[in-house]
């Protein structure tokens, strides 16, 4: 996995709860930056009082009541060390002070004291630790303008964006107040953000989205404070092309985290610059999004190519776009998001208050909410994912990935699905050719291996270190080759999947089904060898989580090896196999 301010940004503050508390267990990530550092409380989800067709008040007074309760939390985590470059700041949870902590405290602080719903609003008691904050963040920029993401990041340009892209909503939203006792803290706001476009204006980003970033926190600095250098960095970047495709998708398919942020810096360019264009862009990828959202709010992250692949993420994250388009556009299905949003994850978006105080298209009442789209089979042909939802029952099917397949019913999870075969090392299925007539998915690939001979004497340098010879000098020998296809097709919600493994003779077959846990397994057999490891020998099985069940079979049988010399370790949550040896052919129905 690669690393960069997500953890530290976007999932260390706003979504913590997400991805560090209700992530996938099952699925493991070997992402170093998932260090957990969140300092906001975790809160469990509660009902919301949210009636349909609103403007922000009612919201604003649900969001203010529980934003408030992180409040006395927060207040003694503040450092009191007069004189020491963290005086004023925040530490995480393994008590790093750290500028990403400190800012995340000024955000959840100044909700609560600019929102007239808060039992905080304007209070002086929160003008101290402000200001203390905000001094903090200046004592620890550097004199480039940059700060640290100190999970990775140092002297960070993007890093440091996403702290201006943060921060500004409590500059516009205090700046209104003309409250006495915020002069000091705006100053100092102020010259934070004068020092960090010096950096903006010359410094460069990791990754795609870090453009976005960047170009949203010039266009906020160019509002505030106008310059001619801002708005060509800005269009320096955005000279490159949007990297959108034909299906709406950003290219790092990061669709509980990147791309919502990308979502969000667009918007942000868009509205404060007049760039309809731009606007268009996130309509495009909303009205995709609505594919992507499972029955209880989740949303399909086994497609993405960052740290949130297979991780537990939710549509929250997406609020602020879709009640933005849902009163700009008069939207109903994107009123219909907002709507599940706020019935059923209202804690989550806390972080919005200051947005929507910021922008008065919130003031106007939002649509009446439609449907969130749940009986349709869609392909997304250029992300490589195929979508399809029969009321309850969800389906995903991606290409390229070893999770070729997810399903659930309800709360009953069949997370991935996975096959792969003990050959040369290399067995693990992911589909390099996709085939599709509308209705039959066929994956397939082709696997070739064989011995090397000796390097041919016109060819041979003197060189007897194996490492410094180049493998492609050599002749291949006795070729095998693994030809792996699986056939999928859906009628009414069940899923039938055909796997076949030809070629190569007597090669030991392995498919693997693992379960969210939380339920229970019906019509298997325990490996007595290993805990979370069961084997469908025959008939069919039942995954139950309450009320909901999934069936899958039939089973067979020949051997219990499950993990495979060159296949990904075994998931956590409960696996059940079936396996058998090359020519293979088996068939699997999902109900």
């Amino acid at each position: 996995m690669k690393s960069d301010s997500l953890i530290c940004d976007w999932v260390i503050i706003w979504i913590s709860e997400d991805m560090n508390e209700q992530r996938r267990k099952f699925i493991k990530q070997t992402s170093a930056a998932a260090t957990g550092i969140a300092i906001l409380p975790s809160m469990p989800w509660t009902p919301a009082f949210v009636d349909h067709g609103i403007g922000s008040e009612q919201i604003l007074r649900t969001l203010a009541v529980l934003n408030d309760k992180k409040i006395t939390v927060l207040l003694p985590r503040q450092m009191n060390h007069p004189g020491h470059r963290w005086d004023g700041g925040v530490m995480d949870n393994f008590e790093l002070p750290n500028a990403h902590s400190t800012y995340s405290f000024i955000t959840t602080i100044a909700s609560s004291y600019v929102c007239e719903y808060s039992s905080y609003f304007r209070s002086t008691d929160l003008e101290k630790p402000l200001d203390k904050a905000i001094t903090c963040l200046l004592n620890v920029q550097y004199e480039d303008g940059t700060i640290d993401l100190h999970t990775t990041n140092f002297h960070s340009t993007p890093d440091t964006a996403f702290l201006i892209n943060y921060l500004s909503p409590v500059y516009v939203c205090m700046k209104r107040m003309n409250q006495s006792g915020l002069g000091g803290f705006l100053t100092k706001l102020g010259k934070f953000f004068l020092r960090a476009g010096e950096c903006l204006i010359s410094g460069g980003i990791h990754t795609a989205n870090h453009r976005w970033v960047v170009c949203s926190a010039l266009a906020r600095l160019h509002v505030f404070f106008p310059d001619p250098r801002y708005l060509n960095r800005m269009n320096q970047w955005l000279g490159e092309g949007i990297d959108v495709d034909p299906d709406g998708q950003y290219t790092e398919r990061s669709v509980s985290v990147y791309t919502p942020i990308c979502n969000n810096m667009f918007l942000t360019i868009g509205r404060l610059l007049d760039k309809p264009d731009i606007l268009d862009i996130v309509r495009k990828n909303l009205t995709m999004s609505l594919y992507y959202i499972q029955p209880d709010g989740e949303v399909l992250t086994d497609a993405s190519d960052r740290q949130d692949r297979a991780y537990k993420g939710f549509v929250h994250q997406y609020y602020y776009a879709y009640r933005y388009f849902a009163i700009r556009d008069r939207n109903p299905d994107f009123a219909a998001v907002c709507d599940l949003i706020e019935k059923k994850m209202p804690e989550r978006i806390t972080r919005f208050i200051l947005l929507l105080l910021e922008d008065p298209i919130f003031k106007n009442d939002i649509i009446s909410p439609g449907k969130i789209p749940d009986n349709y089979f869609k392909r997304f042909e250029h992300s490589g994912v195929f979508r399809i939802r029969r009321g309850q029952t969800d389906i995903s099917i991606i290409e390229q990935n070893p999770t070729f397949l997810s399903f659930r019913k309800g709360n009953a999870v069949l997370q991935s699905m996975r096959l792969g075969a003990s050959f040369f090392g290399r067995g693990q299925f992911v589909a390099e050719e996709v085939e599709f007539d509308g209705k039959t998915i066929i994956l397939k690939r082709i696997l070739t291996r064989g011995y090397y001979q000796p390097i041919p004497s016109e060819k041979q340098s003197g060189e007897n270190d194996w490492k410094k010879v180049p493998r492609n000098e050599r002749d291949l020998s006795e070729l095998q080759t693994l030809v792996t296809t699986v056939t999928i097709s859906e009628s009414e919600g069940i899923v039938t999947i055909e796997a076949v493994l030809s070629g190569t003779p007597h090669v030991p077959v392995t498919w693997e089904m693992s379960f969210r846990d939380g339920g229970t397994l019906e019509g298997v057999t325990n490996d007595m060898k290993a805990d979370g490891v069961f084997f469908l020998e025959e008939g069919q099985g039942k995954y139950r989580v309450g009320e909901d069940v999934i069936t899958f079979g039939s089973g067979a049988v020949t051997h219990k090896w499950y993990e495979m010399r060159g296949l990904l370790p075994k998931q956590e949550g409960k696996s059940v196999y079936v396996t058998g040896y090359t020519p293979f052919k088996h068939t699997i129905v999902l109900g």
